[in-house]
């Protein structure tokens, strides 16, 4: 990559930027740049000008995310500074059509729709994370999801690599349990999704109670990624499927599995990612030895070329 690969470019542009403290997993080696577009115009101008062998990625609140020992020898696109808005955008029927940048992050997007009396994502005011984290996984819990919210004829926007720009309906995306068909290059500018209005008490009430089974279940004063593993289709869910094999407490280095909840591995302190790795391994090996279950990766790992598919 040449010295100054982002000529003319107006945002915040940064070498050699760590990226563990951008990770909810507090793990991970640099950046060999981080770039902070101001709003989609220069994120265009940005994926347009950037050489194709270079490595890039768009990072958010790095909640899925385990970042390798040696970084990314690449731009990382961080879309928190230009991408965090929210906005009503019209009322049809007994619904509400929103949009929101996929910077923002997805509980403050919750907790907008509660003031704003919208109901329809309180299931989000406890998970990490931005919009558009949110949309490449369909972010989910306690039987809501994103794809059931979204506003299905004009879902999302995404430019690819080239910087060509895509809007996407709720079909398009291809959204499955902890999964999409958008491709891995493209990157989420904003999200629509359509909410019904509700008393902004009732909705406060219903957070707190996600909040309150949250907070019993998941070891949430550890740095983690949330859940590692899918639940398998069908059968046990991955952390029975882990507590059954014997490994809740098991650790590597400073990486542990939580006794609180078997699909929680936490950084106990100073874990590297190659310690996470190797109790993911390890998760993986004796789940499938004791039950025949072979377990699939939730979360994302970022080699220092990019996305690595052998751990997808």
């Amino acid at each position: 990559m040449a010295d100054d690969p982002f000529p003319g470019f107006l945002g915040r542009v940064e070498a050699g930027v760590p990226l563990a403290p951008r990770t909810t997993w507090r793990i991970g080696g640099p950046a060999r740049w981080l770039v902070a577009p101001a709003d989609a115009a220069e994120l265009t101008r940005l994926l347009q000008r950037l050489p194709p062998e270079t490595p890039r990625m768009a990072l958010g609140g790095g909640s899925n995310l385990l970042v390798d020992d040696a970084g990314f020898d690449g731009a990382v696109i961080d879309l928190t500074p230009g991408f965090a808005h929210a906005a009503r955008l019209e009322e049809v029927g007994d619904g509400v059509t929103i949009v929101a940048g996929a910077g923002l992050e997805l509980r403050a997007l919750a907790h907008w729709a509660r003031r704003q009396g919208l109901s329809g994502l309180e299931f989000a005011a406890g998970i990490p994370g931005t919009v558009g984290g949110a949309l490449r996984m369909n972010a989910g819990a306690y039987g809501g999801d994103i794809a059931s919210r979204l506003e299905p004829t004009a879902a999302a926007e995404a430019l690819d690599g080239a910087g060509s720009l895509h809007r996407l309906t709720l079909a398009e995306l291809g959204l499955g349990y902890r999964s999409g068909a958008t491709p891995t290059d493209w990157i989420f500018t904003q999200a629509r999704f359509r909410l019904t209005p509700d008393d902004p008490e009732a909705i406060r009430r219903r957070m707190s109670e996600f909040n309150r089974r949250r907070v019993a279940s998941q070891p949430l004063a550890w740095p983690s990624a949330g859940s590692v593993f899918r639940n398998p289709p069908g059968g046990p869910m991955a952390w029975e499927l882990i507590a059954a094999a014997g490994l809740r407490g098991a650790s590597l280095g400073g990486a542990r599995i939580s006794e609180k909840h078997g699909n929680f591995f936490i950084n106990q302190g100073g874990a590297s990612a190659r310690d996470m790795r190797q109790l993911i391994a390890l998760a993986r090996r004796r789940v499938e030895e004791t039950s025949g279950a072979r377990l699939t990766l939730e979360v994302k790992i970022l080699s220092p070329r990019g996305l690595a598919p052998e751990w997808e």
